[in-house]
């Protein structure tokens, strides 16, 4: 175990538990997201300014967990260039699987002019298995409205830990150790020396405890610390195949490239 990941353990273990049963009331289907990078060293402080107010969600366990996710595609990759355009109505589609119960579901995320996001899932009741039920197809098309196939393309994984502010509705996730792989090929390390915050809201709000201590930080540059547009999905195929022509993502490509370069530099 690296001393990173001791001090984030340490720092979540001060924090009162919660559950999966007790997070109906923030399960957030329907939200408004926001994302933020940060050094991942700058974790474990992270936790200790939101111990007042959150909870650390334990399952099995687990404070942190392992997330693998498996995204498919639309013949002519629309997905992706929906992404990449910055359009601000756009989808997709992905299983992912949860290390700490050992759960896989096909979900659908939708997101919204106006930053809403609406995330609909069905359990695959097994691991990544190739051919779909008829649960399955029928959410699919219901979601998609076209029968069209859907190609598996890109492999991604992380470790995440989830704190909850019951007060507030809210969750904030800590991602980090991202990878990614299209599919059939090696994993590479993705951003590597950051983590990517999620702080998911009924309503967007920017003065909560995270924000504040996120704008506190006195060593924040560039896009570090500071909301951000960044989709693992885009990241993750521009990371796996540079020759994708990134058009109105690249720039925000290139200031996390460099985000990644200082917080490479920070813990040399």
């Amino acid at each position: 175990m690296n001393t990173l990941t001791e001090n984030l353990r340490s720092a979540s273990a001060a924090l009162s538990r919660t559950g999966l049963d007790d997070m109906d009331g923030v399960k957030l289907m329907k939200r408004f997201d926001a994302k933020y990078v940060i050094p991942e060293s700058w974790l474990p402080e992270l936790v200790n300014a939101v111990a007042g107010t959150s909870r650390v969600l334990e399952v099995n366990g687990q404070s942190e967990t392992q997330y693998e996710n498996l995204y498919y595609e639309l013949p002519g990759e629309k997905f992706l260039k929906d992404h990449l355009r910055g359009k601000a109505r756009r989808m997709k589609v992905r299983e992912r699987r949860y290390d700490s119960n050992n759960m896989t579901f096909l979900e659908v995320k939708r997101r919204f002019a106006g930053g809403k996001t609406i995330k609909d899932r069905v359990n695959r009741h097994g691991r990544f298995r190739e051919n779909w039920s008829a649960e399955e197809r029928e959410f699919l098309k219901n979601s998609l409205s076209t029968d069209t196939v859907l190609e598996p393309r890109l492999y991604g994984s992380f470790m995440r830990t989830t704190l909850v502010n019951f007060e507030r509705g809210e969750r904030m996730t800590l991602d980090r150790n991202l990878e990614c792989a299209l599919v059939g090929s090696a994993p590479t390390a993705l951003l590597k020396g950051l983590a990517i915050i999620e702080i998911k809201q009924p309503k967007p709000d920017r003065y909560g405890p995270a924000q504040r201590w996120l704008r506190s930080q006195d060593k924040r540059q560039g896009v570090v610390a500071r909301k951000t547009r960044v989709s693992k999905y885009a990241m993750s195929r521009l990371e796996c195949d540079p020759s994708i022509a990134a058009r109105t993502y690249l720039a925000t490509y290139r200031r996390l490239q460099d985000a990644k370069s200082w917080a490479e530099d920070l813990q040399a």
